[in-house]
């Protein structure tokens, strides 16, 4: 019987009751990877990375539709934040014989959703999702990956996966410098004199968009061919950083209420001599010295230089 119901036999045979055979579980797919760190030559396409397997109770694994590369990709392909990304992965040291390689890049993908923990109940099979994996984690140049359902949303239906994964990595970013660490919201920025340095990057642009929404005034530096672009997405003024010298035509304007510098290097130098004195003005940068310090000196010194560096600016 099968829910309770006899069941008929015919020309001798059962009869088909609605059931399958699960197919033969897949144990390796396609991806980008890497195996050392280097320039473009060291990327390698295979069809036999392992197959992303679900570890915790609130994880998913999506289908990657679509995929996006953002500098972060380039810089990770060359080795950099590996030491601190290593202790991430694994911070007992628990493998100690394995190590970070084969490595897929690509933080950025929308796609749909295949499997989910037991522990998820926001998402079910089949639902369109978009994603910024972060980049301790396998990467989603392949086919598959697998998230944290924290780490993903619903993909809006106005868009196509593959503008959906030009999204998240970058608007994630922007959001982090300027609501999560500068402060600035829908509430506080009527007003206020933003300056954004490296203005027609995707992080940049996407700053650009959102400090015009909450009514601030934006002064934007980019290159001369991105000026039209940068216009266009509501920047009041825009200054090319090649036409002079790009600290003097800065100084030459009202100080900022707040900097986001997309860029770093030189313009650590004399940025904050651009910010309104005594009130609570903020400069914040994309390039932290943190990574770095640890690949060239290791954890301890790593960590100890940055303080210093931090703390030294902090105090300016």
């Amino acid at each position: 019987a099968a829910g309770g119901r006899a069941l008929r036999w015919v020309n001798g045979r059962a009869p088909a009751r609605g059931l399958r055979a699960s197919p033969r579980a897949r144990i390796a797919m396609p991806s980008w990877v890497i195996d050392r760190y280097g320039s473009n030559e060291v990327l390698r396409f295979t069809r036999e990375m392992m197959f992303p397997i679900i570890h915790f109770p609130n994880e998913v694994i999506i289908k990657v539709h679509a995929a996006s590369l953002n500098p972060i990709d380039l810089s990770m392909r060359s080795g950099y934040g590996a030491t601190a990304l290593n202790m991430k992965r694994d911070p007992l040291k628990l493998k100690t014989g394995e190590t970070e390689f084969p490595l897929t890049l690509g933080r950025d993908v929308s796609g749909v959703v295949m499997e989910c923990g037991l522990g998820v109940s926001y998402f079910k099979p089949g639902d369109e999702v978009w994603a910024a994996i972060p980049p301790w984690k396998q990467g989603t140049l392949s086919e598959f990956v697998v998230a944290s359902g924290n780490e993903v949303s619903f993909k809006p239906k106005s868009l196509s996966h593959t503008e959906a994964a030009a999204l998240p990595y970058v608007g994630l970013t922007a959001w982090s410098a300027l609501n999560q660490v500068g402060g600035l919201n829908q509430t506080n920025c009527s007003g206020k004199r933003i300056l954004i340095l490296g203005a027609s990057g995707g992080v940049g642009t996407f700053a650009v968009q959102l400090m015009k929404a909450w009514d601030a005034h934006v002064t934007a530096v980019c290159s001369h061919d991105a000026s039209t672009l940068v216009k266009k997405l509501g920047a009041d003024d825009v200054i090319d950083y090649k036409s002079g010298n790009l600290e003097e035509q800065l100084k030459a304007l009202p100080l900022f209420d707040f900097i986001l510098d997309n860029v770093g290097g030189s313009t650590e130098k004399w940025a904050l001599d651009l910010l309104k004195k005594w009130s609570g003005a903020t400069y914040v940068t994309l390039v932290t010295p943190f990574l770095i310090n640890m690949d060239k000196l290791g954890v301890a010194d790593g960590m100890l230089q940055t303080g210093v560096t931090v703390g030294s600016k902090t105090l300016k």
